[in-house]
């Protein structure tokens, strides 16, 4: 089947609706680094006509104001599909990407917006961020072993004198507390596997628990301390904790984890 002729810039618009599933407009800019809205308007607007990309909107005065938000279309998981990245499994999930839930969405533009902050921290002098999305943690990669453990963001932070990585896990208030209860406890069974070390031979991350509300925090940060209490409190574990919203005020690199 031959696809719809698009530009370069329209295809790295693709690449990062891969990468992070839901954007909206003005963290597309953002990451191309464009100094002109309208230009980038007109490429999803393209984009959506020819069938690369859907789009959220609403008519309502509440959302009007907000910027349209866009995912992969059928044409667009087609071209994803030529690229021949042995990314089934993942190709599955944006297939379902019509039928995601408000707070999925919203989870996916806060790891846009984390991406963004690691992205500017590195104009800063003497510090280097790399991170990496879900969409990285595929079979043919170094972090194939934590599929089932589906982390939103890895990151890895480098001073001179510092090397440091963390894995960036958003816990859902709506799911069901023995869910919540076992992302934080497979995570804790992964440091005792030696998986990470043997994979990537690198010292095992800290875990960081994003959380939706200030509720869920208090419950996480007490159900660890209880699965940590049946694992003989290892000293080398370390999970921090933070709300979705302080994240978005101070950046996911801030001092706001507890």
């Amino acid at each position: 089947m031959t696809l719809p002729k698009i530009t370069n810039k329209q295809i790295e618009i693709l690449n990062l609706i891969y990468k992070y599933r839901f954007l909206n407009r003005t963290q597309i800019q953002a990451f191309l680094n464009h100094k002109y809205h309208k230009r980038i308007i007109d490429w999803l607007k393209d984009l959506t006509e020819k069938e690369y990309l859907n789009k959220i909107y609403s008519n309502s005065a509440v959302i009007v104001m907000s910027p349209t938000i866009y995912y992969a279309g059928i044409n667009a998981i087609r071209y994803f599909k030529l690229l021949d990245q042995d990314n089934n499994a993942y190709l599955k999930k944006l297939y379902r990407d019509n039928e995601r839930t408000k707070n999925f969405i919203a989870e996916q533009l806060l790891i846009a917006d984390s991406g963004l902050h690691l992205i500017e921290r590195n104009k800063e002098r003497g510090i280097h961020y790399e991170f990496l999305t879900a969409a990285g943690v595929t079979s043919n990669s170094i972090y194939k072993f934590m599929e089932d453990l589906s982390p939103q963001l890895i990151y890895t932070r480098k001073t001179k004198t510092e090397f440091k990585q963390f894995v960036f896990v958003i816990l859902d208030s709506t799911q069901p507390k023995y869910m919540i209860k076992k992302k934080m406890k497979n995570y804790l069974e992964l440091f005792y596997t030696n998986e990470w070390e043997e994979n990537t031979d690198k010292p095992f991350p800290i875990i960081l628990f994003a959380c939706q509300t200030t509720r869920l925090m208090i419950y996480a940060k007490r159900t660890m301390r209880w699965l940590l209490d049946d694992y003989q409190n290892p000293e080398e574990f370390e999970a921090w904790f933070a709300t979705n919203d302080d994240i978005r005020e101070y950046g996911i690199s801030a001092e706001i984890w507890e």
